[in-house]
């Protein structure tokens, strides 16, 4: 079907131009990061766990998430989907910074994905192909949409996840956008994995640098569908035994022993151009049958003058404001 705009671009041109901001717009993370989970198509977002417009305009984040296997104590892969609804508008507006929230005990650094790095100038020059085949995380997609004239105009690009060489004492990893169709020139994004305070335990970081789709600034796209897969799925890896050449399966992020209580949970916060900022989180279910940690045994003996020493053995004074 052909579009066609008055003293407007040609749809190939339009399509080109849309896909090359589409990777220039995404946020991430995180891996993630990450982070992680079988190939699992993009599931179904969770209503009830997003942050709703405001009298601001912010548009509605929702995210979903899966663990594939969910075993505890053993490694899996994460996958992540985030949407972004607008609030008035035909599009959301342009985002520029996005973070993903990751829960406390999933430690990405000793998880065997990305043993080696690979650069920016490699990835700009040969694509991930350029990269060594150890320092790659994952992968993932992303839907941009931009408005001309009332009509919503839609592309999707493909992301590769490597590791990169750390950021200030940061592991880092590297995006690299390209498009499906060929149009469109390829990007790479940076991301910091960065401590973040309980119940998490850290956050994939990302900001995107704003570019005009055309000459002079006058529109940019904007991300609507962002997809994060972390994890040893679909990854090989090689390593030297006796002098050949073995290749194997990255053991992946591993899951801890007990399933917190309430299950595991993620957030994703994204703030948009204008300042406009909108989040979302959900939380992964517990496992049938997974143990969860055994309580305190001093906890049922605290009041509220005490709390429990660090080993759960005995109540200790509450001298100050520390919480339970």
């Amino acid at each position: 079907m052909t579009h066609s705009h008055a003293r407007g671009p040609s749809p190939a041109a339009l399509a080109g131009r849309l896909l090359a901001l589409a990777g220039r717009l995404l946020a991430v993370a995180g891996g993630l990061l990450a982070v992680a989970g079988g190939l699992l198509a993009l599931g179904d977002t969770l209503p009830a766990n997003s942050l709703v417009a405001d009298a601001s305009g912010a548009p509605s984040v929702s995210l979903h998430t899966t663990l594939a296997p969910e075993v505890a104590g053993h490694s899996t892969t994460i996958d992540l989907s985030i949407r972004v609804a607008p609030s008035r508008e035909l599009v959301p507006p342009p985002l520029i910074e996005g973070e993903l929230r990751y829960p406390a005990g999933f430690d990405v650094q000793l998880s065997g994905l990305g043993i080696d790095a690979c650069t920016v100038a490699t990835l700009e020059l040969s694509g991930p192909a350029g990269c060594p085949p150890d320092s790659r995380m994952g992968y993932g997609s992303a839907v941009a949409e931009l408005a001309i004239k009332g009509e919503v105009f839609r592309e999707t690009a493909r992301i590769a996840v490597v590791r990169a060489d750390e950021q200030q004492g940061h592991q880092a990893m590297l995006l690299y956008i390209y498009g499906e169709t060929g149009l469109s020139a390829q990007v790479v994004l940076m991301g910091e994995l960065l401590p973040a305070s309980a119940p998490f335990g850290g956050l994939l970081d990302i900001h995107v640098p704003l570019v005009p789709t055309f000459p002079g600034g006058a529109a940019d796209a904007s991300v609507t569908e962002l997809r994060l897969v972390l994890g040893p799925q679909n990854l090989t890896y090689y390593e030297r035994v006796r002098g050949r050449r073995v290749s194997y399966t990255p053991a992946g992020i591993r899951l801890p022993r007990h399933c917190p209580r309430g299950g595991f949970p993620f957030a994703a916060r994204m703030r948009f151009l204008g300042g406009v900022e909108a989040g979302g989180s959900t939380t992964v279910p517990c496992a049938a049958g997974e143990s969860h940690p055994p309580p305190k045994p001093c906890c049922s003996a605290c009041t509220s003058d005490t709390y429990c020493s660090v080993d759960g053995s005995r109540p200790l004074l509450r001298t100050d404001s520390r919480p339970w």
